[in-house]
């Protein structure tokens, strides 16, 4: 079986993926690995001039072509098109597998109408566009949506109900797959004394809402509750940039607080094994990779309740939710995880336990070959 990837932006270097699609392709990547099936990703990388190829494992290359200077709606449309279609003459794959939606599709335009086509749908742009602050990036956020819409394929992987839930079952052929973690996140120690380490992990900005972090934290060492936040990720926004500073330093939570910045996912793994709890206080998530990490490596997960997170955690079970954002809501959840050896190892381990049994890049894999065969069997879905 030949299967094409079609991603943006994956690194020259797996090892500096920044979480996210990449990531969640790279994990699928290693589950195929010891499957009888033979993987060609291509991708668009604006650091290199000429065309690239590396092997990623025994059954798959990945292709990186140079992408121009222009947007990526030029970019992907044309030259983008062009390639995909010489590609699919030379590799002759079974399926072309999007592994995103948004600009990406617009290499459809050349004509693709003799291959069967999917796509794995990461985010909902129509609402990330809403928790974007500036007008142009509200636009980026529009724009992919609209471009979805008018190409999205009619076979579709969802990460969860919730994001089958928003595109509706009408017109689609779909099945439900989460991502997959690393299964090195697996193979760390289980934590069995509590040091009281939260972590966030992701872009900092609006949409992600690191400052209810800070304003728990804040209440926390009124009370003389002493918690430490690890933040890996770094800032898209400098308004927000400076908002979250001065907020930090205005309540003299300096020493609270370590920006580590984006780490390649070797360093991501120390981080992650020095922790003790994921906070994720995101106001619209789909099925966030830091989560389905941070369960693989045994860590507690307190989040918000949005988007598919609910049918990541089973509340007081792997994990804690919360149903609002304010800090009346929160607060006891923390106070009753402080300094509490026997909580956090209890909830870290059946967390794992959850996360082998739903997340590991093997099943992932095997679940997705399963959807490559069923499309086979049935190319009625062709696009």
């Amino acid at each position: 079986m030949k299967i094409l990837i079609v991603v943006p932006d994956f690194p020259l270097n797996p090892e500096n993926i920044k979480g996210g699609v990449n990531s969640a392709l790279a994990n699928l990547l290693k589950g195929f690995a010891n499957f009888n099936i033979s993987i060609r990703v291509i991708t668009f990388n604006r650091e290199i001039f000429e065309i690239f190829i590396a092997e990623y494992s025994k059954n798959t290359h990945i292709y990186y072509f140079p992408e121009a200077k222009l947007p990526h709606v030029f970019n992907f449309a044309f030259k983008g098109g062009a390639i995909l279609k010489a590609q699919i003459k030379e590799f002759n794959p079974l399926i072309v597998h999007y592994g995103m939606s948004g600009y990406i599709l617009l290499t459809k335009l050349l004509g693709l109408r003799h291959t069967i086509q999917m796509v794995t749908i990461h985010g909902i742009p129509f609402l990330e566009a809403k928790q974007k602050k500036t007008f142009k990036e509200k636009l980026v956020f529009y724009t992919n949506g609209l471009v979805e819409m008018l190409l999205c394929p009619k076979n579709i992987i969802h990460l969860s109900d919730y994001s089958q839930n928003q595109y509706g079952t009408k017109n689609s052929n779909f099945t439900l797959i989460p991502n997959a973690t690393n299964p090195e996140f697996l193979g760390l120690p289980l934590k069995n004394i509590a040091q009281n380490k939260l972590l966030f992990v992701g872009s900092i900005e609006t949409r992600k809402n690191i400052l209810f972090i800070l304003r728990l934290l804040k209440a926390l060492t009124e009370k003389k509750i002493f918690f430490s936040l690890d933040v890996v990720g770094d800032f898209i926004d400098v308004l927000y940039k400076n908002e979250v500073l001065s907020f930090i330093k205005n309540n003299g939570l300096e020493k609270y607080i370590h920006f580590h910045g984006w780490k390649s996912q070797r360093e991501l793994l120390g981080i992650m094994a020095n922790a003790d709890i994921l906070f994720v206080a995101s106001k619209q998530e789909t099925m966030p990779m830091a989560i389905a990490e941070a369960m693989s490596a045994g860590k507690v997960v307190v989040s918000a309740a949005v988007g598919g997170i609910p049918e990541m955690i089973t509340d007081k079970e792997d994990g804690f939710l919360f149903h609002s954002f304010t800090i009346d809501a929160v607060l006891p959840i923390l106070e009753q995880l402080y300094n509490n050896d026997a909580m956090v190892t209890k909830l870290g381990i059946k967390a794992r336990d959850t996360a082998r049994a739903t997340f590991h890049c093997t099943k992932v894999a095997q679940k997705t070959m399963g959807f490559y065969s069923s499309l086979h069997k049935n190319s009625s879905h062709l696009n």
